[in-house]
């Protein structure tokens, strides 16, 4: 039986990630794939799968349903999982910050964007619970970026999260911070985000299995 495989656009869209980021994933062999003769990237049907499978909506699920969360809850019920977007011009950077984080919570589903402007088109089909961001990005820096967000209701509800080397002086020259953000000054602390990560996990989880428990009463 011939093995399926899908293009970079229609596995991007299966698993929530952007075209860039998807691609990146591929050319760093993050995502096996092989291409065609035309140059073409395809991914096979099992490689998206596992990766779905791994950092998809379903991941909260099977953790809840899993013995050691308890037993006995409705397999049909799907809550969703916690969703970070993390915003970050160095993609390397990103990677790195994506990968020690998932490795620690692999039901997390880590987004990545490169710019302020490809962050906001992520926004538009994803609802993050947490947005992470660089505020030094070109040509859409993380103060236009954070200046959209804080100011549309259908994003209140997003943590928000600055990482930055600027210096408090400096953000304040270029008109500060909205109020109610962390800052974490780079070099970037990754135990402290990894808490601050941690914290929203755990509140994910807890609403997840109420939902559950409420389900299937």
């Amino acid at each position: 039986m011939k093995e399926d495989f899908f293009g970079i656009g229609a596995a991007s869209r299966i698993l929530g990630l952007s075209r860039r980021s998807l691609q990146k994933l591929v050319d760093s062999g993050r995502i096996p794939a092989v291409k065609t003769t035309g140059g073409h990237r395809r991914i096979t049907r099992d490689a998206v799968n596992a990766v779905s499978h791994k950092t998809g909506p379903n991941a909260l699920l099977r953790r809840v349903e899993s013995p050691a969360a308890g037993a006995g809850v409705l397999a049909a019920q799907r809550p969703e999982a916690l969703t970070v977007l993390l915003v970050e011009d160095g993609a390397a950077t990103g990677a790195l910050i994506a990968h020690r984080l998932g490795e620690c919570y692999p039901c997390v589903n880590f987004l990545l964007a490169t710019d302020g402007l490809e962050a906001v088109l992520m926004l538009e089909r994803n609802r993050p619970q947490i947005l992470i961001t660089d505020l030094n990005m070109e040509p859409f820096d993380g103060f236009m970026l954070l200046q959209l967000v804080s100011g549309r209701p259908e994003y209140q509800s997003v943590a928000l999260v600055v990482t930055s080397c600027m210096s408090e002086q400096e953000i304040d020259r270029r008109g500060g911070l909205p109020p109610n953000m962390l800052f974490f000054p780079k070099p970037l602390d990754l135990q402290r985000l990894r808490g601050f990560v941690d914290a929203h996990v755990q509140r994910c989880y807890v609403n997840a299995r109420q939902v559950l428990v409420r389900n299937k009463a």
